[in-house]
């Protein structure tokens, strides 16, 4: 009897040792996922303390944050027309849920820096528009925040490195100077994927070294936000602040704004001022606005762009269109069956077709320009580390903190001793090629796919593409679908994106 219990236990415990071997190889084999990782944040709320001080904001928040929370730019501006709001009391509403909920324990962690001058800018707003003769531009008043790797005078611009954490430029991005022509509120800076999704293989979306780790906010931890344009899209969709900008190289507005129920733009590349922008791939990166409605991005478009646009879009547009469907192995059928139903409804041509992706690589070749434009850049706009060799040499320095997953990309790319931009050439062409004969063969007005399936090609090509929200799939992850359309055809684009949303109604809120 007792031989047969020595048996048993040791059956038990080797069944116990295998079991443990094999948890120890998943975990030292598995990438490392999210964690609750934020740094800085006392700065950010007392930077928030002082701006709002001499402010009853409780009485703020009170009487005024329904009336700023899910609000569109144009009701924010009707309720300033009526003196129902001021561009202050909208700003401190954004503030002090920036404090409450992104900068607390376990929040959200989408803000990278607050400008010391946002209420300033706000009050100043309030002075101008009381003798503003006409309509006051679109933006006017309204905070808008920008992804980290987008010059901002006055504000640290870091691309999310500890090596730039202090680093200020002393002038603006392009864009910004549009922005801040339109009377726009620069409300501060949004956390990103560190170096755009630069640094390292297995580092989770949405970290960076400087700021940690911005969370999904319909599930934490569990969802991933996305990127590179994480925080802007994470900021948007809690209401943290109306517009957010980011850049997309391949799918870094389209993936965050799928994943975090808002809409996203991507603008017809040289559109949009590209001049201040820290670089992944210079011939590629394009900013564009996050925004919670279709109406919303194309006002920002329009005020970076110097677009003209409609007051309203056409809520008709899908009617007699001609829309390419693009069909992927690993759709969920279901939710492709619902989308084509949907533009259906509407009153669209469905055509179901596939892009080709032959030729055409981005993310897989970053490392092969990287290092030049990185250094160019650095160079041109005086940044404290201007050699990629050194930068690498500073994070082992203190490799946890630093570089916490590792910096493999960023080693990679110091292994490039001539850059090589044939490959990103052969790219942009060859995407060209393959969407301009899909557009002109089947007579389509505009290209539809699933989340980001096909934004790799379409960001090669330099096309607009933009993405609404489509609800939730039935694990109740956020679902957003991507329409593309030719090369400057930027509003027809927007306006069928518009039809699209309005039939759908497809935004989440996350609770």
């Amino acid at each position: 009897m007792q031989k047969k219990r020595n048996y048993i236990i040791g059956i038990a415990v080797l069944f116990l040792l295998i079991i443990a071997g094999v948890l120890f190889y998943i975990k030292s084999a598995a990438p490392p996922g999210e964690e609750w990782i934020s740094y800085h944040n006392r700065e950010l709320t007392d930077s928030i303390d002082r701006q709002l001080s001499g402010l009853d904001i409780g009485r703020i928040m009170a009487d005024k944050e329904a009336a700023v929370v899910e609000k569109s730019v144009a009701q924010l501006q009707l309720a300033v027309d009526q003196a129902e709001l001021t561009y202050e009391e909208i700003t401190a509403v954004c503030l002090s849920r920036i404090k409450a909920l992104d900068q607390s324990k376990h929040g959200y962690n989408s803000v990278m820096e607050i400008a010391p001058d946002a209420m300033e800018q706000a009050r100043a707003r309030d002075r101008e528009r009381s003798h503003y003769e006409g309509d006051v531009p679109s933006l006017f008043g309204i905070p808008v925040m920008l992804k980290d790797n987008i010059n901002t005078a006055g504000i640290p611009t870091s691309v999310g490195t500890v090596a730039f954490a202090d680093f200020i430029p002393e002038e603006d991005a392009e864009l910004v100077t549009a922005l801040r022509v339109q009377g726009a509120v620069i409300l501060g800076k949004n956390n990103l994927a560190e170096f755009a999704y630069f640094v390292s293989s297995v580092m989770p979306n949405g970290y960076s070294s400087k700021k940690g780790q911005t969370v999904n906010p319909f599930a934490p931890l569990k969802i991933s936000p996305s990127g590179s344009s994480s925080g802007s899209a994470v900021a948007v969709s809690v209401n943290l602040v109306p517009i957010s900008i980011g850049t997309e190289t391949a799918g870094s507005i389209a993936g965050p704004a799928s994943a975090n129920s808002v809409v996203g733009f991507k603008p017809s590349r040289d559109s949009v001022p590209r001049e201040g922008i820290f670089p992944l791939i210079q011939e590629v990166d394009t900013p564009g606005p996050l925004a919670k409605t279709v109406q919303d991005a194309a006002l920002a478009y329009s005020a970076l762009s110097g677009q003209e646009m409609q007051s309203e879009l056409n809520a008709k547009s899908l009617a007699g269109a001609v829309i390419g469907l693009a069909v992927y192995t690993y759709d969920d059928e279901t939710l492709r069956q619902s989308l084509k139903e949907r533009l259906e409804e509407s009153g669209a041509r469905v055509i179901e077709v596939s892009i080709s992706g032959e030729g055409v690589q981005v993310q897989n070749i970053i490392e092969l320009t990287f290092k030049q434009d990185f250094e160019l850049f650095a160079r041109q706009y005086g940044l404290p580390v201007n050699r990629l060799e050194d930068l690498i040499a500073f994070n082992r320095e203190d490799i946890k903190r630093r570089a916490r997953y590792g910096q493999d990309l960023l080693e990679a790319a110091e292994a490039v001793e001539t850059p090589d931009r044939e490959p990103i050439q052969a790219s942009i062409e060859n995407a060209q090629t393959a969407l301009e004969g899909l557009f002109l063969e089947n007579g389509l007005d505009a290209l539809v796919f699933l989340g980001t399936a096909g934004s790799t090609e379409v960001s090669a090509a330099g096309y607009p593409q933009l993405t609404i929200p489509f609800g939730v799939d039935a694990k109740g992850v956020p679902r957003g679908v991507t329409f593309a359309a030719r090369d400057g055809e930027d509003v027809k684009l927007l306006n069928i994106g518009y039809a699209f949303e309005q039939a759908a109604k497809g935004r989440v809120i996350p609770r």
